[in-house]
């Protein structure tokens, strides 16, 4: 009888850990309008006055990002992520979530509302952008020798959209991947399938949010719930 109390309570110990609910994921960047203009890298230049990013209330969301881009302007953008002061490296091999919400104060064509932008040494201008083209919100990936629109879909003013943007970094020609979510709903890219193969990495790369193009028109671009992770359960708007 002694012996059976410890195998007793191994069991019990067993199923708490069984029954237990799973860890909460958990963003490694949080770009939340609360917290301020130091979690993005770089505003300056990528908004000249009289562009603007500001922080705004939006009566549904509380606190989002307001991308505020002039006629006159070429550009209103943020560029990169700073965690703990510094600007976070994207890492080839590595595989990561971007997930945000985005309303657009007009459909014109721009040249980009996100940029998976490329630095230094690079062949490849930006792997992946989403911009808007005759009405239609469009993920374009763009390879070393060709640039293809792989997702499109309507969208109208004055909506708000939810947007996840799984990227495999790779600077292998067809190494690294695209997943994207639209609305909650995985999306099926122009090739049947919902993982796009493809080069997602050239030397350095980092997002920016906000409005591109556009000349002649005033464009808004407010933008909420902002994360960077390594799972779609991490940033999923």
């Amino acid at each position: 009888m002694v012996g059976r109390f410890p195998a007793v309570a191994l069991l019990a110990a067993a199923l708490v850990v069984a029954s237990a609910p799973p860890a909460a994921a958990a963003a490694i960047w949080d770009g939340d309008a609360a917290h301020g203009k130091g979690v993005f890298a770089h505003i300056g230049s990528e908004c000249a006055a009289p562009g603007s990013v500001t922080a705004v209330d939006d009566p549904e969301h509380g606190a989002v990002w307001r991308y505020d881009k002039p006629a006159e302007s070429r550009r209103c953008e943020s560029r990169g992520i700073a965690i703990d002061g510094k600007e976070h490296d994207f890492e080839n091999g590595s595989t990561y979530y971007l997930g945000w919400r985005s309303k657009l104060s007009s459909t014109v064509d721009n040249n980009a509302t996100f940029q998976w932008k490329s630095y230094g040494s690079h062949i490849q201008n930006y792997p992946v952008v989403l911009k808007v083209i005759d009405g239609k919100l469009s993920l374009l990936q763009r390879q070393p020798d060709e640039t293809r629109i792989i997702w499109e879909h309507p969208i109208a003013a004055g909506e708000w959209h939810s947007i996840v943007l799984g990227l495999h970094l790779s600077d292998e020609t067809t190494g690294g991947w695209v997943e994207f979510w639209f609305n909650g709903e995985q999306q099926t890219f122009s090739d049947g399938s919902k993982r796009w193969a493809c080069r997602t990495f050239d030397s350095e790369n980092h997002p920016k949010w906000g409005v591109y193009g556009a000349e002649g028109d005033d464009v808004v671009n407010e933008i909420d719930a902002l994360k960077v992770g390594t799972d779609y359960a991490d940033v999923a708007p």
